[in-house]
């Protein structure tokens, strides 16, 4: 009796311990016409996310945030991203991108410097799946300002 109760604990245990990676999946999205993007994690059992930039972007940035429903644009993860990597300590970016991730669907960024006026960096579209290349003339990041 106390081998199929230790046998059945150490199945629970172990099925327990796998189950966050059955519900997190990541996914690696470029910005179209820029030279940036994303790698998203995603755990839809928490309705959260975990973002890096890539592109000309990588390892300067990490972001967290929460997935939701808004009314003008439905299904949406809204990640607040640090910039401290890229030198831009004195900036707080939120992107709010459409979930799930579909090459062609849109994505958009605010930023405050002081924590009470919010301005829109940029919008556009994005790929899944897409490479974001290097930075080259007149390519820019979607952080940079206008």
């Amino acid at each position: 009796m106390k081998r199929i109760l230790l046998a059945g604990a150490t199945v629970l245990a172990m099925s327990a311990a796998g189950s966050p990676a059955i519900a997190a999946r990541t996914a690696s999205i470029s910005f179209d016409g820029l030279c940036d993007g994303m790698d998203i994690t995603v755990d839809r059992r928490n309705h959260t996310a975990m973002a890096t930039g890539n592109g000309c972007d990588e390892g300067a940035n990490f972001g967290i945030g929460t997935m939701g429903k808004l009314k003008v644009r439905g299904k949406s993860l809204t990640l607040a991203v640090n910039l401290s990597g890229k030198g831009g300590g004195a900036y707080q970016y939120v992107y709010v991108i459409d979930y799930p991730f579909v090459t062609g669907a849109s994505w958009s960024n605010f930023y405050t410097t002081d924590g009470h006026t919010m301005s829109r960096v940029s919008n556009g579209t994005y790929t899944v799946g897409g490479t974001a290349s290097r930075k080259t003339t007149g390519v820019k990041s979607s952080t940079d300002l206008h």
